[in-house]
């Protein structure tokens, strides 16, 4: 059996998705009296259900937004289809339709993620850490921070997204194994890694014991999934590629069994929740 490390590992997280789905046609399915809080009422229910955090959402005449907060597994597409389909059934045995359509949704949905800080804020953070962190030389700062050339086009059938979290991974025991000579080797490594498994690197800095990342993925990617192929593909590497200094450093692992993740995007989660205006 290969061994395949970094499977489950604990990790601390933030996760904030806003939802939005239209009605099929555009029809004012909700207008119904009593309609809206139905509806609500099935969302409240199944988020409890499935364990999904429901942080806000608002009923309008043909559509429903709502924020939620999920974990690192939780693979955003099911989570949409799961919603959709649960509400959908129940709507209709509430409110059945004359014209015995009984589709309530349009096929495709948007999903954006949120956080406590804006997407811009996050990019001017991990931009500005080698300089935070005290790397004085400018050479080496450069040469640890990685904005992605060619970013791909991520796309994902009848659905609109922007998914954007941010990942810190700190080395085995905070052992300084990283220097301006390995970074744009990992650098490329790490982008071969992700744009293989479907996602991307927008940008990342690399400091002598830890490393910040934006990352962004498509709906049908769980972001544990995405942060675990990154972990054990860059431990691979630098067992091939600098076994030396693992070995010399005692950071065989190469990584803490243990990550951070956050999504963040161009609004926060307060001025989403201000917008929604009803939580549950």
């Amino acid at each position: 059996m290969t061994y395949q490390p970094f499977i489950g590992v604990p990790c601390a997280y933030h996760l904030h998705y806003h939802f939005c789905f239209q009605t099929k046609a555009r029809r004012t399915r909700f207008s119904q009296n009593g309609a809206p809080q139905s509806l609500a009422s099935t969302l409240e229910s199944i988020c409890s259900n499935c364990k999904y955090h429901l942080l806000g959402f608002n009923v309008e005449e043909d559509r429903l937004y709502c924020l939620l907060s999920l974990r690192p597994d939780d693979v955003v597409s099911v989570v949409a289809r799961t919603l959709k389909s649960n509400m959908a059934r129940e709507f209709n045995l509430q409110f059945p339709d004359d014209t015995r359509d009984r589709s309530i949704w349009s096929i495709g949905y948007y999903v954006g993620s949120v956080g406590k800080a804006s997407k811009t804020s996050a990019q001017r953070y991990i931009d500005n850490q080698g300089k935070h962190r005290g790397i004085r030389s400018q050479v080496s700062r450069e040469l640890m921070r990685w904005i992605n050339p060619r970013p791909p086009a991520l796309r994902a059938a009848h659905v609109t997204f922007d998914l954007s979290y941010h990942i810190v991974l700190a080395t085995s025991a905070r052992t300084s194994v990283f220097d301006q000579h390995i970074a744009p080797n990992l650098f490329t490594a790490m982008s071969v890694i992700s744009e293989t498994k479907g996602f991307y690197i927008e940008r990342a800095s690399l400091l002598y014991d830890h490393i910040h990342m934006l990352i962004k993925l498509t709906p049908s990617l769980s972001v544990r999934a995405c942060i675990q192929e990154l972990m054990a593909g860059t431990w691979r590497f630098m067992v091939e590629r600098y076994k030396g200094v693992l070995k010399n450093t005692g950071a065989y692992n190469l990584w803490t069994e243990s990550f951070y993740v956050s999504t963040v995007g161009h609004a926060t989660t307060a001025q989403v929740k201000s917008f929604l205006g009803r939580q549950p």
